[in-house]
């Protein structure tokens, strides 16, 4: 995990940061895909690879680079955005979290040896005020068989120490800051997701998932608590 040195934002600054976010995900489409979105996010669309999971509602565009290739993997990743994984070439090599359009801001570092069906996640969160930037390289390994289908929680909300998280038909679980819950069985179907700040009941996002049997979905809670939070829907497989 990196932290980077504080820089306070001021709440106009922040709002500014946000409304930026917002401009290019609605520009992209996004939406609540978390797989299917092409164009120019970098290397091409896969079931299989690596992607970044931003929860920072103040930090700069990301982009992901493979010391094995000289393009980026994964470009222009914005905050709450919601694009998949991208392919990886496989060996070892190291995946470096950078700023967009400047490859030498090196983020974060991570070595990896990756195999024709490895799922990385990097989870970039934290905030500029109190808390520092952090990282986070999750191996995403699902389950195995999936009966109906099956949905796990990051939580990457500032101000969050730990939410407490909803699924329909499945008990509540509790998930710590920049961590995230087991997969969760949960029936194919209509599945409500909601969270709520573990401290004090606060809401911090909701989304339904329409999901399909045998998939896995990853669902990611983003932002600052009292400031403005949002679920996000990946697929994992």
């Amino acid at each position: 995990m990196t932290t980077q040195p504080n820089h306070r934002l001021s709440p106009s600054i922040k709002t500014f940061c946000l409304s930026l976010a917002c401009a290019a995900l609605t520009a992209c489409g996004g939406g609540g895909g978390g797989g299917s979105s092409t164009g120019s996010g970098g290397g091409s669309d896969s079931s299989y690879g690596v992607r970044v999971l931003h929860a920072s509602v103040d930090a700069a565009p990301v982009d992901v680079i493979s010391s094995s290739g000289s393009s980026a993997l994964v470009s222009q990743q914005f905050f709450a955005g919601d694009k998949g994984y991208r392919s990886l070439p496989e060996g070892s090599q190291v995946l470096s979290l950078t700023r967009t359009l400047n490859p030498a801001d090196v983020l974060a570092s991570f070595s990896v040896d990756a195999g024709s069906a490895s799922r990385y996640s990097i989870l970039f969160y934290g905030d500029l005020q109190n808390l520092g930037l952090r990282t986070r390289l999750i191996e995403d390994e699902g389950p195995e068989d999936i009966s109906g289908a099956a949905i796990r929680v990051v939580n990457g909300v500032a101000g969050a120490a730990t939410l407490q998280v909803s699924i329909t038909s499945a008990d509540s679980q509790l998930v710590g800051f920049g961590q995230n819950s087991e997969y969760i069985a949960a029936p194919a179907g209509e599945v409500r997701i909601a969270a709520q700040r573990a401290a004090d009941g606060s809401p911090a996002g909701s989304l339904v998932v329409n999901a399909q049997t045998g998939r896995a979905y990853t669902v990611l809670f983003a932002g600052e608590a009292g400031f403005y939070t949002k679920a996000v829907l990946f697929t994992d497989r």
